[in-house]
């Protein structure tokens, strides 16, 4: 007999969504092959057999959030007898599954309140929690509600509720960390990129492989963060960790939120290669491909909102990164937005990085031989 459980990929992935069952019971199952799809906030992982034999029995159903390590299903070899007892305990995982992904739901239900006054509080969008009631035990009534909304002026009705779930959820989450506790400031410079651009055409005219502005951006930046190696980092337990390796996060936009898949090793690789594994994770990415490995290992990021026509913003640090590159609208200059912690890095060595990852773009011919 085989436990199939959520894989635990890495120390912050805590649940997964399972999306889909491959195999129903009592179907055959052959060694290696797919019996079901979860999704964790950083990828789709595909869960396989570790055995040939027969899909015994399933604890839990499609969309379902379950904690990692949980047994989701059984498999037995051909002929196996599983005793009654073995199952009926591993069955208890389905009420563990629906009381971790319920949890929310029981909380709301703690606060006391007349149904009308639920009803319309859900219709509204408002929050129970923060009314006071005025009914028998500090219950909170209709009228407690109506008064809320006047106070507020909330005349409108709420069309669709979407709650945040796998790679949106943890996105919220880090992106709030990354506001509330990283003390960071953006710095703004437009590069010459005029070399660049016709460098760019003429091999382009040449080459099947085609380079995008964002590869000749990813090559200077491994000199700059060589250069100024305090930059391609990690700051935790109090203390500022400079990384021997250059891995680079690249922030993509897909239909289920953003991913920041990472190009390993850069420092060993030229401008070609770069272009080959960036236009190949990007399409990965669209496709939702991409494995938790794919995402590990980052130690600076770069985030480009060119194509929707933005030149300057303010890109929020990947913690526990130290810095993020933001590129904008490439004309005949290329707007840089370069957000650093405050708590590692001071700005003139931030703007010391920036004009050295400028002056390398500028003179771009070092970028592509070398």
């Amino acid at each position: 007999m085989w436990e199939i459980k959520i894989p635990k990929t890495e120390s912050t992935v805590r649940e997964a969504t399972l999306i889909k069952w491959y195999k129903e019971e009592g179907e055959e199952v052959a060694k290696g092959e797919v019996i079901a799809e979860v999704e964790t906030f950083k990828a789709i992982v595909e869960i396989t057999s570790p055995g040939e034999g027969i899909f015994y029995k399933k604890f839990v159903e499609e969309g379902q959030v379950i904690p990692v390590n949980t047994t989701i299903a059984v498999l037995a070899e051909k002929n196996e007898e599983i005793s009654l007892e073995s199952i009926k305990t591993l069955s208890q995982v389905k009420e563990k599954t629906e009381t971790f992904s319920a949890v929310e739901d029981s909380e709301i239900k703690k606060i006391k309140a007349a149904p009308a006054a639920r009803k319309l509080a859900q219709e509204k969008g408002i929050d129970l929690s923060f009314i006071k009631g005025s009914g028998p035990a500090g219950a909170i009534t209709k009228k407690d509600v109506e008064n809320y909304l006047q106070k507020k002026r909330m005349d409108f009705s709420i069309k669709e509720a979407r709650k945040l779930t796998g790679v949106r959820k943890i996105t919220a989450q880090r992106l709030s960390f990354s506001y509330q506790n990283i003390p960071q400031f953006t710095l703004h410079r437009k590069v010459d990129i005029t070399q660049v651009a016709k460098i760019r055409s003429d091999i382009n005219a040449q080459c099947d492989l085609h380079l995008s502005l964002v590869d000749f951006v990813l090559r200077a930046l491994v000199y700059a963060l060589e250069k100024f190696p305090e930059f391609n980092a990690i700051f935790e337990d109090d203390t500022h960790k400079l990384v021997e390796e250059i891995n680079i996060g690249i922030a993509i936009a897909t239909n289920k939120g953003l991913v920041v898949p990472v190009i390993k090793d850069l420092r060993k690789k030229k401008i070609f290669e770069i272009a080959q594994i960036r236009r190949l994770i990007t399409e990965q990415a669209l496709q939702e491909k991409l494995q938790p490995k794919d995402f590990e290992g980052g130690t600076f990021t770069i985030t480009n909102l060119g194509l929707q026509e933005i030149e300057y913003f303010t890109p929020l640090i990947n913690p526990p990164q130290v810095a993020i590159l933001g590129v904008g609208k490439a004309e005949s200059f290329l707007p840089l937005s370069f957000s650093i912690d405050h708590r590692v890095i001071d700005g003139l060595q931030g703007a010391k990085f920036l004009q050295f990852l400028s002056q390398m773009l500028a003179s771009p011919y070092r970028l592509l031989f070398f």
